[in-house]
């Protein structure tokens, strides 16, 4: 009896002990407690690590705590206080708009912008107030991001219009992001002027911000400045950025062999998810005019978006088979066992006896998941190869579907210790069927 009540108290204990790290990582006493002690560790990397945790607890005892690591911190060395501001963001809380208002006196810069940052997700007038102070700080660069926080929030738009005529294109980059988010009905009509504005970073913004709107506008003088090469690599991010309404721009000017770094605007798609540059990237794969490292990366894309293929863009993808360069041949091999298409096993057979090792391997992995016995042949000449894993795979096949006839060419590898395992599974799965 008293061995039971032992071996209970222990499950109990153990349990307990299961509990207490789930409890503490959502912000419980027990938690609180051990991160307050860390957060005064004479280790600055635990401090660090201690405060951002705090964040995530979203409670009022949080927020003293990480005004008070906040105050306690002195030379700064591993970025506690500028980690104290992020974490109080991240707790939500109208309580964290003092704390932060303090940060934004902080003696170094990068401490005043994460807590202007910080800010934009602290609910509430002093958070406001908070924000309007930044605006006006001594570094563009926490003015800046004061004037972002700002966005939208209830009596910012007098600040962002002061931000507009800032002396530096960071802050009025900033706040025609700021405006756009608002509710102004003007501000079509500043974003259309910055597109003259002598600042490149600010001309960008504005187009980004306009072609997003669908304002075509916007979009011209991206593709202006790609079709130039004059400040391509950073209109491309900006299109990039802009989305779906940027596509038939960028095919557009991927069409057109007059583009300089013409493969950068493909790269610039790729970042584009979706039906439209799904179906453009499997256009690129399947033309036999593209260039043949184009092509390649087209079909790298479509296997990253394997899952996202409709039935018309996987029949393009299977066209690929009948490619000579291999490596086209082997993505699409991949996405067609990915996708999960055995209709196309009568073209994909032929390809298990290939002489590229990859194009080999991803044949028989479709073989050996949608085929049957009539593949049979395919897998024991697949034991000869000389790679490794082609001869697993085709061990794996047989072992589902081989027939007596297999284990002659089976039998020598169980005395090979790379395959030993898989052959004796083989040779016993074929023996024990009738």
């Amino acid at each position: 009896m008293k061995r039971s009540g032992f071996a209970l108290l222990g499950w109990v204990v153990a349990w307990f002990a299961l509990l207490q790290p789930a409890f503490a990582a959502e912000g419980g006493p027990a938690g609180l407690a051990e991160l307050a002690r860390d957060a005064k560790s004479e280790d600055g990397n635990t401090r660090r690590k201690a405060v951002e945790a705090l964040g995530s607890s979203r409670t009022a005892e949080a927020v003293s705590l990480l005004a008070e690591a906040y105050r306690s911190e002195e030379r700064d060395a591993f970025g506690v206080k500028a980690a104290c501001a992020s974490a109080l963001g991240e707790t939500g809380l109208r309580e964290a708009a003092g704390p932060l208002t303090e940060m934004l006196s902080d003696r170094d810069y990068w401490v005043r912008k994460k807590a202007a940052e910080a800010l934009a997700r602290i609910p509430g007038e002093e958070a406001n107030q908070a924000l309007l102070l930044g605006a006006s700080d001594k570094d563009p660069r926490v003015r800046a991001r004061s004037i972002l926080s700002l966005g939208a929030r209830e009596g910012s738009g007098e600040a962002v219009r002061k931000g507009l005529e800032d002396p530096d294109d960071r802050v009025i980059a900033a706040s025609l992001e700021a405006l756009s988010a608002s509710r102004d009905p003007h501000s079509q009509e500043t974003l259309g002027g910055a597109l003259a504005h002598p600042s490149w970073q600010v001309r960008q913004r504005a187009a980004g911000l306009l072609a997003r709107r669908g304002d075509p506008r916007g979009l011209a003088v991206l593709e202006e400045a790609i079709r130039t090469g004059s400040h391509g690599g950073a209109a491309l991010k900006e299109a990039a950025s802009v989305g779906d309404p940027a596509v038939p721009m960028l095919t557009r000017l991927f069409a057109d062999p007059r583009t300089p770094e013409r493969s950068k605007v493909l790269d610039a798609l790729a970042t584009i998810e979706g039906p439209a540059t799904n179906t453009f990237f499997s256009g690129v794969a399947g033309s036999s005019g593209a260039a043949t490292e184009d092509r390649v990366r087209a079909a790298t894309v479509l296997f990253d978006r394997r899952d996202k293929l409709d039935q018309g863009q996987v029949q393009k993808v299977a066209e690929l088979l009948g490619e000579k360069e291999t490596n086209l041949v082997a993505v699409a091999l991949q996405i067609l066992l990915d996708a999960g298409k055995p209709e196309y096993l009568s073209r994909i057979a032929p390809l298990a006896r290939s002489g590229d090792d990859v194009v080999r391997h991803f044949a028989l992995a479709n073989l050996a998941r949608f085929g049957g016995p009539e593949h049979e042949d395919s897998f024991v000449q697949a034991l000869s190869s000389s790679a490794g894993a082609t001869v697993r795979l085709a061990l794996e096949a047989l072992a589902r579907v081989g027939t007596r006839r297999s284990l002659p060419a089976i039998r020598p590898l169980a005395q090979d210790l790379k395959y030993k395992r898989y052959a004796q599974a083989a040779v016993e799965a074929i023996e024990a069927r009738p």
